[in-house]
């Protein structure tokens, strides 16, 4: 999902997608897309909306790469962009296009629909995943503090996925879904899927939203290398 115009990250993304924002001279989504071939992934999807010409040249270079556009971007939040690619949701990934993943941590085939997260604290609003002794995923709460946090990647085997893309669909053809999450979408059925977390170490993820994140984001992929 690299729909959103990263208000946040000005003047960078003035010309660009928050995606296309570059890491220590490479592109946050061109990380993404590299990790996701390199474990045999046939196609990947970008839904795409602020200056989505940006990511042509990636489509070019990689292949394999559908560029999905979303005219509502600017008004709807990334609800309708999941609901755009719905018919790609099943036996699949779903990845927000501004998470810089310092090291790939994707599995080849899990056998689990999957929510990525590690530990944090000292947040002060974050989607802290709540789970069972077995890993099972029961809540997920939004506010400060600490603990594990989602990291802005989830895996979602087909029968979870036909469960999930129900709930998207109705939710998209009702009213005021506008200001709605995708991650709200899964977290008002988690008592109809089985959803499990995958957790990662705290540093190998960096979700980019500012300036500080960038910087901050840079530093820990260097020290990374």
């Amino acid at each position: 999902m690299a729909a959103g115009t990263g208000t946040r990250l000005r003047p960078l993304t003035d010309d660009r997608p928050k995606g296309m924002v570059e890491v220590n001279g490479r592109p946050i989504v061109e990380r993404q897309i590299r990790h996701f071939l390199d474990i045999g992934v046939d196609e990947i999807v970008i839904v795409t909306g602020h200056k989505a010409e940006r990511f042509a040249p990636l489509a070019k270079t990689y292949g394999r790469l559908t560029l999905l556009p979303n005219p509502l971007y600017e008004t709807h939040n990334n609800i309708y962009s999941m609901y755009l690619a719905r018919e790609y949701l099943g036996a699949s990934y779903v990845s927000e296009a501004d998470v810089l993943m310092h090291r790939n941590y994707l599995l080849q085939r899990p056998e689990t629909s999957l929510l990525f997260g590690g530990y944090r604290r000292g947040f002060a609003k974050e989607w802290i995943l709540r789970f069972g002794p077995d890993g099972r995923i029961h809540r997920v709460d939004v506010q400060g503090g600490e603990g594990v946090i989602l990291a802005g990647l989830s895996y979602w085997t087909a029968p979870d996925a036909r469960v999930v893309r129900e709930r998207l669909e109705a939710l998209v053809e009702g009213e005021g879904y506008e200001n709605l999450f995708w991650d709200d979408v899964y977290m008002s059925c988690l008592d109809r899927v089985s959803v499990y977390l995958r957790e990662i170490d705290p540093g190998d993820w960096s979700e980019v939203d500012t300036l500080d994140d960038l910087k901050d984001a840079e530093a820990r992929d260097r020290a990374r290398v």
